[in-house]
This record gives structure tokens, sequence and C-alpha cells, in this order.
């Protein structure tokens, strides 16, 4: 089987929302995915979990079938030490299995001259009901060093996270706050304070990101210009409100 380049240019492009280590739902994004014509998946987190043998294998042998890539920022409901075991690479990735690769935060890379930036992370509003080590992780947030070292990067088009930057309108969401405590929220909006601080410095021109099991598309201003911003829904929702698939020359444009 021939080495697979996950940097690439690709043509089309499909951005998947969270999987939550879903074997079978993995299955049908990818081959959805694939039906669209994408040539490479790029995941906005909450993707592996607990990245069991059985999930990994499910993923691989999908994206083997189809021919394509994954590339995954991580989420808040990532085991990250059993994610961060796995060595960065001479291209800045950590490779997974033949097919998948982790982008670690602040990653960058270019697609037909389109500036990406790769940044996860999210708190986790449920967290009272977790368990430190086995269901939650202290990794989860974006720490200053890492803010730091995205901003030092320069200018980027296209930001894939997991959370959404403060100032952005999610749909519905204060409609479920209630459901979690309010120093959860607040903490929750100090994680989403952080990411914007990156986006003003960096400017992207499009956000795409997960955690808030929206599927959504709106236009926001955020102070340097109009930003097209996506959400994506999750796992046993819709294929299309779990993945959107989109063309470089879009991006390019």
């Amino acid at each position: 089987m021939p080495k697979v380049d996950p940097l690439a240019d690709p043509t089309r492009i499909a951005v998947a929302g969270d999987w939550h280590e879903n074997g079978p739902w993995a299955r049908k994004a990818i081959a959805h995915a694939a039906e669209q014509g994408a040539d490479v998946i790029v995941h906005v987190g909450d993707y592996g979990y607990e990245y069991s043998a059985k999930f990994m294998k499910a993923v691989e042998t999908a994206l083997a079938a189809a021919g394509i890539a994954l590339l995954f920022v991580d989420g808040n409901h990532e085991n990250h030490p059993t994610l961060n075991r796995y060595a960065i690479g001479t291209n800045g990735l950590r490779q997974l299995t033949p097919h998948v690769w982790h982008m670690p935060r602040g990653f960058r890379w270019t697609w037909a001259g389109v500036r990406f930036l790769a940044l996860g992370g999210a708190h986790s509003v449920d967290r009272p009901w977790r368990e430190p080590g086995i269901s939650w992780w202290k990794e989860e947030w974006i720490t200053e060093a890492q803010a730091q070292h995205a901003i030092d990067g320069g200018p980027a088009d296209v930001l894939v996270s997991h959370d959404c930057p403060a100032g952005v309108h999610i749909p519905d969401l204060d409609r479920t706050a209630h459901l979690f405590p309010p120093l959860e929220i607040m903490r929750a909006d100090e994680h989403r304070r952080i990411l914007r601080r990156v986006t003003d410095a960096v400017q992207p021109s499009t956000i795409w990101h997960g955690h808030y099991h929206r599927a959504y598309e709106t236009i926001a201003d955020l102070g340097y210009g109009p930003v097209q911003v996506t959400g994506l829904d999750c796992d046993e929702t819709s294929l299309a409100c779990n993945v959107r698939v989109v063309d470089m020359t879009d991006l390019a444009a």
C-alpha cells in the first residue's frame, strides 16, 4: 500500500464534528464524505475518547477503503495522556494509524495557498459528573503557552478548533445553560475568551468548530471583517449536520 501524505493538496475537504469514539457512526460519516468526493477529512475534535483498538480499527478500515486521510484536533472529551503517547513526526503531526493523524495545538499547514491553524481544546461543563483521569482530563484547556504559540505563527485563513471563540453567537446555547453549574458555564466562557484572543491575533476568515453539538453557519463580526463560522453537530444526529464538504476553490477565493 502506498504511503499516504495527509498534507497533500486536496480538491475537496470534508469537515466532521464530534464522533465520541462511535465506530459505526464514523464508518457512515467516512462513507458519506467519500461519496461527496472528499479527498481528506478534517475532524474538529471529541474524536477518539479512549482510542480503543476497536474504534481505531473501524476508522482505519473505512478510511483505507475510501482512500482518504483524516486529520483531527483534540476536543475536551479525549484521553489526552493516551493521545500524547504518540510521537510527533517530522511533519508536525501525530500518526495514529496509516490514515489518521492528530494535529497538535498550534499546528499550521497550507493547502492550495490557504493557511490553516489547528487549535483543539475546550472546557467540559459536565465536569462535576466526570471522574478525573477516567472520563475527564485536565489537559482539555488551551494553555497560555499554546495560545501564544498559535499567535506567534502569524495570520491564518482557516481556524480549525473544537471550541468556538467568544463573540460568535451559537444558536440555542443559552437554552441549555441552566442544566450545568454556573461556575462551569463561567469557566467555559473563559476558555472561549482565550480562543478569541488567538482569533483576534491571527484573524481567520473561516472557522470550523464542534463541541456544542449545534449544526449552523453564520457570518460573525469579530472586529476585523466578516468571518464565516461553521459549527458541526455530533454522532447519531444526521450526516448532513455532522459532515460538511467544502471545495478548496471556495476557500481560496
